[in-house]
Order: structure tokens, then sequence, then C-alpha cells
């Protein structure tokens, strides 16, 4: 049985109705969908199937079929197609010798049960996007008139084809910039030619904690502080004439009434080249100053920490020797003048030389520890036995001044990798400074748990008056203390803080159950 060609106004109808799919085609399944219904109208009891795919990729092809089910697999085999239709379509060379097209001169049926059939392949600006194929029942055959009939429409479906595939590709770009632009780890704004905010990226609301609704479409003069204004809109103005700006610094407004310091770069937005034109829109790329800041005080410490380090050597070389005398004789002279029964005056004035002996050498041992704290290898520490033995320490000072210490000890505390002497260091100086800021009958309590899957916390609560606000970073910096004078050399905390950060962890400090200060130091289970 033959089938009888399609009437010419049927192929030219069809043909009308592929072109008018093509500019409302959303996606690539609804295109062919059409266009195989459209098909399937001209070309009645044919077997049709749409493979799309890359040939110049292993990618597994995606299948659109009319009438018949397909072979097993035939989405990752290779295409074949004849040279001659190859030619027809002038498929590029470099395409036409991909691995993933076989050149033969009989048709490979897609289909299950079917042999008698032809290949068209859809081919547009010399790139291939898939094949067309067209099966026969057995008994059946047409492929001389419906191949003429079916290459117009091929040719309209690939470059359909085409134009899908470039608009998905063109907005997987933009998608893709968006993301880029979003996850940056900087402040972007974007300006148009209006003044107003186009762009705003997620860094740049987090730092200032707007909404995207409350930034985009403002006036970005408005956005500003009134001190400001001026200079930024001289800035932008500039831009917008082509110029660049760089390290404009500016102060934003934040949603709690407040200003954070921002540095900015400032860049124009236009059509460069051939097509060179007015400036369209300016861009601001900018970074939290806080953030540099802080990058310089670090820089800043280290190099202090590299200076105490050659200073305290210095200081304990040569003044450790003449300060043990001084300590041993007047310890010797104090017995023998209590055992001479001299004056108690004396005596007294003997007990506080040899103590700011005693003074001094202890703050020099302090100054080399926080300058060059000892960097012996991690072990395995049992966290309960490290509490237990500084508590132990620290009885007599807890006796003396009458102050109530609680213990608090996790059971389950696991194994940590740790320096243990470093780690009773932390707590000894954390239960001294505790007990120094209780009045007589207050208390101290000290805790030791585990705070998640990786990581134990270390606790010491005082009743005492409590940190202030304004303090609480200053008392871990090298010599700021609050303590009376002679009470303390400041250097305390900051020891704590570079065992801490040595182990990888992190302390805190904050008001406390008990109404005082509570520091907390946060260790990771290595």
């Amino acid at each position: 049985m033959t089938f009888a060609p399609p009437p010419l106004d049927a192929q030219l109808a069809a043909l009308r109705d592929l072109a008018a799919e093509l500019p409302i085609a959303t996606s690539e399944p609804v295109l062919i969908e059409r266009a195989l219904d459209i098909m399937s109208t001209l070309l009645p009891g044919r077997v049709l199937c749409v493979r799309v795919v890359d040939v110049r990729t292993r990618d597994t092809a995606r299948m659109y079929i009319r009438g018949a089910p397909l072979r097993e697999g035939i989405a990752d085999d290779p295409i074949t197609i004849t040279e001659a239709a190859l030619t027809r379509a002038r498929v590029k060379s470099a395409v036409a010798a991909s691995a993933r097209l076989h050149l033969r001169d009989r048709w490979d049926s897609p289909f299950t049960g079917m042999a008698t059939g032809f290949a068209v392949p859809l081919a547009a600006g010399g790139e291939m996007y898939g094949i067309l194929d067209v099966g026969y029942m057995p008994g059946t055959d047409a492929r001389l008139t419906d191949e003429a009939a079916l290459i117009p429409l091929a040719s309209h479906l690939a470059v359909a084809l085409r134009t899908v595939r470039l608009q998905d590709d063109a907005l997987g770009l933009r998608d893709y910039q968006a993301r880029l632009l979003e996850s940056a780890n900087a402040l972007i704004l974007g300006i148009d030619r209006t003044w107003r905010i186009t762009v705003c990226n997620r860094a740049m609301l987090d730092l200032t904690g707007f909404t995207r609704e409350e930034v985009l479409g403002r006036d970005v003069r408005d956005f500003i502080s009134t001190d400001q204004r001026q200079f930024l809109t001289s800035a932008f103005a500039a831009a917008l004439s082509g110029q660049h700006h760089a390290a404009v610094t500016v102060s934003l407004p934040t949603r709690n009434s407040g200003q954070v310091r921002t540095v900015w770069s400032i860049a124009p937005v236009g059509r460069t080249g051939a097509t060179a034109g007015p400036v369209e829109a300016v861009v601001a790329i900018g970074q939290d100053q806080s953030k540099i800041e802080a990058l310089q005080h670090q820089v800043t410490r280290a190099e202090r920490l590299a200076t105490l380090g050659e200073l305290a050597a210095g200081v304990v070389h040569e003044l450790n020797n003449p300060l043990t005398s001084i300590t041993v004789y007047a310890e010797y002279l104090v017995r023998k003048l209590e055992a001479q029964g001299q004056e108690v005056s004396d005596v007294e004035k003997l007990r506080r030389i040899g103590a700011s002996a005693q003074r001094i050498l202890r703050f020099s041992r302090d100054l080399v520890q926080y300058a060059r704290p000892s960097g012996r290898d991690l072990e395995s520490v049992d966290l309960a036995s490290v509490v237990r033995q500084s508590v132990s320490i620290c009885e007599h000072l807890v006796d003396r001044s009458g102050i109530e210490l609680g213990v608090e000890v996790d059971p389950e505390l696991p194994v940590i990798q740790a320096v243990q002497g470093q780690l009773e260091q932390v707590l000894i100086n954390l239960i001294t400074n505790a007990v120094h800021a209780v009045e007589n009958g207050g208390k101290v309590t000290v805790r030791a748990m585990t705070s998640g899957p990786a990581s134990v916390l270390i606790e010491v609560a005082d009743s005492g008056p409590g940190v202030r606000e304004d303090d609480r970073q200053k008392i871990f910096e090298p010599f700021f203390t609050t303590k009376p004078d002679g009470k303390g050399t400041g250097l305390g905390l900051p020891i704590v803080r570079n065992i801490v950060d040595q182990h990888g962890g992190e302390i805190t400090v904050a008001r406390s159950d008990l109404g005082g200060a509570s520091f907390r130091v946060v260790l990771p289970i290595l």
C-alpha cells in the first residue's frame, strides 16, 4: 500500500501553522508536540519520532513519539543518517564528523517492528539539533513524496529549536549571573540613569538589615545619610558621565537606625566599541569597612605579639636572676628579724619588698606566655579531670574568700584533643577572676558539658557585678584591666583567649544566671 502524497495546499497550510507556532512556543516540549500534531495531520498513518540531541556530546536524547513504541536504549544510541541528507541540510563538516553520528545508506529504525522509513536531520545554521524519523507499518510506503513534504517543516522546526535553545541559554546565563551577584562576598548595587537602585545583592541586605523590596526602586540619594549625600551624589554623577571612582567611603543606614562604614568602587556601565553610547547605569561594588578594619587590627596585633615576644624574652632574662635574689633574701631577712623580735613595721616593709619582686616575676612570666604561648602537641584529654584539677588548685583562694563554689560536670563528657596544661591555665584564670569579682558570700559555678555533636562547653559564672557592655571586647586586649592597681596585670584574659584560639575554639562573655559574668569557652571535639 502506498500513501497518496499530501496536497500542495495542505503542505502550505502545515507550514503556515508551524510558522505561527514559532513565536509563541514557550519551551521545547510545547514546540515539538505542536509540530508533531501538525505533521500527523498532514501525513496520517505514519509513525513519527523527534529525537532532540546535541551530537557534540554523549547526553541522552529527548524523545517525542507519535504512533509506535521505540526500541529499548534508542535514546543513548548514535544517530544514523545518510550523507546525502546531511549535505542537503548543510551541516558543518565538524558536526558531521561527530562520533554521535553514523553515516549509512540505509535507515536505522528507532521503532519496534518497523523496517521501512527515513530520517530528516533537524539542522539550522550548520548545527544539528536532532533528527525526525518517519516510519511505515508493514505493507505501506511513501518515502519519496513524504520526505519532500517534510523537509521544509523540518527546517522550520530546526530553526525554532535553535531559538528555544538560545533562549534557554540566555535565561540560564542570566540566572547564573544573578546567582553570582547574589552569592558574591561583596556589596553590590546597580543604579540606573534616574538614580534608582535596580540591583541589590544578599550581602548588602544582610549588612543593612533591609529587605529587597525596601531597597529596590529607591533613589540612591535618599538611601544615604544627609551629611554624605553631596559627596556621593558627585561621585555617581561623575560615573554617569563615564568616570571611575575607587575607595569611596560611605556610611550606610541600617534598619536599627544605626550606620555601618563601607568603602566602594563605582564604575559606569554602557555600550563599548563600535556601538559606544551614553552610560546606561552605574555599578557600585563595596566592602564592609569594619571587616577591613578587623583585618588591619589582626595584622597590628600580630606585629605587636612579635614585638612583645622579643621584649618579654629580654625582660625575663634581665630580671629573673636579680628578682629571684631579692625574693630569697627578703624571705631570709623576714625570718631573721621576726626571730630577733625587731619592729613589726620593718618586718612588714621587707614582706612588701618580697611581694613586689614576686609580682614583677609573675608579670614577666605572663608577658612571655602571652607573646609566645606553648606549642606542645595535642593529646587526648579528659575534660572532667581538667575541671577537677583546676578547681582543686583554686580551693585555697575560694576558702579564703568565703565564696560558695559549685561544680557541674556532665558525666558523659567526651575526650577531646588539647594541651591539658593550657586548659587548666584557662580554667584557673577564669576561676580566679570570678573569685576576685565576687564579694564575700557570693557564688561561683564551673560547668562543663557537650554543646553539640562536635563541641564542648566550659562555663565559669559568678554572682558579681558582671562586665559592662562597653568593656566586653576590651577585656581581651593586653594590659586592659578593671581590677584596682596592684591586683591585675591585664594579661590573664588575653592569655586565655590565645590558648582558646590555638585550640580552634571561641570564648565569649555574657550575663550569667547568677547575676554576674559568664565566661563561655567552646572547644571543638577533634
